[in-house]
């Protein structure tokens, strides 16, 4: 005896079914799931391990995060923080004798993990 275990991506996309003896762990056999772009696949709903019955698992993904780093002028870390895909970076407070500073990049819609240097603006008095 077996039971069916069938996998679908998060868009109702077959990808494939496996027969896994009572009680077994079906996650060896699943077929490798297609994140989106951004995303990542984090787990199969309902879980697939302990097989006790036929089973209609779904790919479920989460959005990617990315390391960004804000270094200052000198190269010392000011702040890291995990954005996560297609979400802005917030850079930190940072006017090294209160002189303005702008970053050496767009801060915004982060793709992958980025470090960002302080640029600072020279004053004229």
């Amino acid at each position: 005896m077996t039971y069916r275990v069938e996998f679908f991506d998060a868009d109702g996309a077959f990808l494939g079914e496996r027969r896994v003896p009572p009680g077994q762990n079906a996650l060896p056999l699943a077929p490798a799931p297609r994140p989106p772009k951004g995303r990542r696949f984090d787990h199969w709903e309902p879980q697939v391990s302990y097989v006790h019955a036929n089973v209609r698992a779904v790919a479920v993904y989460t959005p990617k995060e990315y390391l960004v780093t804000f270094l200052s002028e000198t190269g010392a870390v000011l702040k890291r923080e995990y954005v996560p895909h297609g979400h802005d970076a917030v850079p930190p407070r940072y006017s090294p004798g209160g002189s303005p500073v702008r970053w050496n990049g767009r801060t915004q819609n982060i793709q992958r993990p980025q470090a960002f240097s302080a640029v600072v603006e020279e004053q004229i008095a």
